[in-house]
């Protein structure tokens, strides 16, 4: 994407899992089902193998391909409880969303016209999908090698599969060496009323916070657990990323401890709206295009923590400029997941 700046995550992966009945962990990016079907082809499987599809969280880089999948193999689809909603059309409910006509994932997308016009066609086709085993919090799944921890934060949807306790399928809540872009707590409020009942009550299902409860979630249930097989670097600059799970959740953790206390220190007695927040914060390459507004909304998320904390405070909610307050309580925040 050379318009993105340099904010490349590399292909996505998608894991087989062998055993009585063939599961296929994510599909893929979009548009690229002849893509998956030589790979499984050159790993020794056809298609109509598959006979369950676990989607880790709908975006279209991950759950890409999946009609064509389902179609095809007649496979079942497991998937967070909230994933139905996510891939449905809401057109009679606005809430403020910038793209009310978009599906569920998308109705605050930031991707310019020219981007959003390329993946309409495949949202429609998704939009008519139901999840075959709709997972929630403690879903009892008895036949299965499979348990599932829900891990919002990046996205309302994302879950993490762990595989008899040996490997943790991320997703892009645990990734290898980058940490994905959080989704906002202002998003709540455009979307509250599609998420499923009871789900996401006071802003559990977005922004940052959401995203750290998730984090040490993971790592303090996957202590034992050795190996994290993410969707993206798996194998980055000629080597494999092999990872504990737990182990890379505290490193995470730490990064948005340290990615807080710079934001402070760029305020530092200053007004400043997201963009110049950004300038100081991010290398040049990295706000390329529309690398530029995915650095605001990086920014955006640490500062709705940062405001719930009371150490900043919105001087202009409309154009979204902020001012430290002199405190630091995200130090006590983190320091409950971080032990620092």
């Amino acid at each position: 994407m050379a318009s993105g700046g340099d904010w490349d995550l590399g292909p996505t992966w998608c894991y087989v899992v062998t055993g009585e009945k063939l599961t296929l962990i994510d599909t893929g990016q979009f548009g690229k089902f002849n893509v998956l079907t030589s790979m499984l082809g050159q790993a020794g499987f056809d298609i109509k193998d598959i006979g369950r599809v676990i989607i880790t969280h709908g975006h279209e880089d991950h759950d890409g391909n999946l009609p064509e999948v389902l179609e095809a193999s007649g496979a079942e689809l497991w998937a967070h409880y909230a994933f139905d909603s996510m891939v449905a059309y809401h057109e009679d409910i606005d809430d403020g969303a910038a793209h009310p006509d978009f599906p569920g994932s998308c109705r605050t997308c930031l991707m310019p016209e020219q981007f959003n016009k390329i993946c309409r066609p495949y949202h429609r086709k998704r939009s008519k999908l139901k999840a075959t085993q709709r997972i929630m919090e403690g879903t009892a799944l008895p036949d299965s090698r499979f348990r599932f921890l829900l891990t919002p934060g990046h996205s309302p949807d994302s879950m993490c599969g762990i595989f008899e306790d040996e490997v943790v399928f991320g997703g892009d809540t645990l990734l290898a060496t980058i940490t994905p872009h959080p989704s906002l707590m202002l998003e709540y409020y455009c979307n509250k009323r599609i998420l499923p009942e009871g789900y996401g009550k006071d802003n559990g299902a977005y922004g940052l916070i959401a995203y750290i409860g998730s984090l040490d979630k993971l790592q303090k249930q996957c202590r034992s657990t050795e190996l994290l097989l993410p969707g993206h670097r798996l194998f980055e600059k000629g080597k494999p990323n092999y990872l504990r799970p737990a182990e890379r959740a505290a490193e995470i953790l730490r990064f948005h401890a340290v990615r807080c206390g710079n934001i402070l220190k760029i305020l530092d007695g200053r007004v400043l709206d997201l963009d110049q927040i950004a300038i100081e914060l991010f290398d040049p390459r990295l706000r390329r295009g529309f690398g530029k507004y995915l650095s605001q909304r990086e920014v955006m998320s640490h500062l709705e923590l940062l405001a719930v904390q009371g150490d900043v405070e919105w001087a202009d909610g409309s154009k979204f400029t902020s001012r430290t307050t002199g405190s630091e309580k995200y130090k006590g925040f983190f320091g409950k997941f971080t032990g620092i």
